[in-house]
């Protein structure tokens, strides 16, 4: 593999015996070198080497070098010093391995979904790392639904609860069926890593319903305290707790703490609130009735 040392095209006229053009390259030392005299009339030519050289089918002209290079040989683009020089390299040197075309597909996906979602960098970062794990392990879902479950699943971790279920698929728009799949998918090749599913607190969905709700600021702060020790009480039970989602669970203490702190709210409001339906909320606040019971002081 040959190197050749790539400079713009320029009149090199000696300063010491006036020769124009009578120059020898010094591969070496980087220097044009009058051949005349033998006085250096240039330094510090940029070399570029043979680690980049563009691969054979990339060579889309083979014009004389210097005014227009395509790659190290024969290239289509001007270089004038070795910042540029490394500039190009950054963009010409292929990628070598699937896994680094994978990550730079995620870190695309995941760059637009922090503008959409506000998301924290440490999130991103996360969400790469934890992706990259699961690739190496097989992990094979449809890909922008694989990006959206990896991120999923990090949020989860990280208990960011402004970003529900519904608002991801909204935003990223992907497919609910597919990526109900794909993490399901993530779960069981997560489980074969020994990486933990995160477990939410359900605690932190109630701050975010009651703000959702409009409830005054004096009444606020009440209505999340009493929900506060409700919530304890729900999550205590496993018959009641286990298979519901979190904000459900505290869309339902919520309710009852509304109720105590004489704030009216209907069950399609607080359903609203919590990204949730009227089903699931419905089906838990009928159950709560018969183990919960509220005392009235007239």
């Amino acid at each position: 593999m040959t190197r050749r040392l790539i400079f713009e095209v320029e009149e090199y006229k000696c300063p010491v015996c006036g020769a124009v053009n009578e120059v020898a390259v010094d591969y070496e030392r980087g220097q044009v070198i009058c051949k005349n005299c033998g006085a250096v009339i240039k330094e510090g030519v940029a070399d570029l080497g043979p680690e980049w050289r563009r691969p054979e089918s990339s060579r889309a002209y083979s014009g004389p070098i210097g005014s227009s290079l395509g790659d190290i040989e024969y290239g289509n683009v001007k270089i004038t010093d070795k910042l540029k020089a490394l500039s190009l390299k950054k963009f010409a040197r292929p990628m070598s391995t699937p896994l680094e075309r994978v990550e730079t597909d995620i870190r695309e996906f995941l760059d637009a979904a922090r503008q959409k979602l506000n998301l924290p960098k440490a999130v991103i970062e996360e969400t790469v790392m934890l992706y990259k794990k699961l690739y190496d392990a097989g992990y094979r879902a449809p890909r922008l639904e694989s990006y959206a479950a990896a991120l999923y699943f990090t949020l989860k971790k990280h208990g960011v609860a402004a970003i529900t279920l519904k608002s991801l698929i909204e935003n990223l728009g992907v497919d609910r069926s597919s990526f109900v799949s794909a993490y399901m998918e993530l779960m069981s090749v997560a489980n074969k890593l020994g990486i933990k599913p995160p477990r939410v607190d359900p605690r932190i969905y109630i701050p975010k319903i009651v703000s959702a709700l409009g409830i005054g600021d004096e009444k606020s702060a009440e209505v999340q305290r009493i929900a506060v020790d409700i919530l304890r009480y729900i999550i205590s039970s496993p018959r009641i707790r286990n298979g519901r989602k979190p904000q459900v669970l505290a869309a339902a203490a919520v309710f009852y703490a509304c109720y105590m702190a004489g704030v009216e709210i209907t069950q399609k409001e607080l359903a609203k609130a919590a990204d949730s339906t009227e089903g699931p909320v419905r089906e838990l606040l009928k159950e709560l009735a018969e183990v919960l019971y509220v005392e009235v002081t007239i």
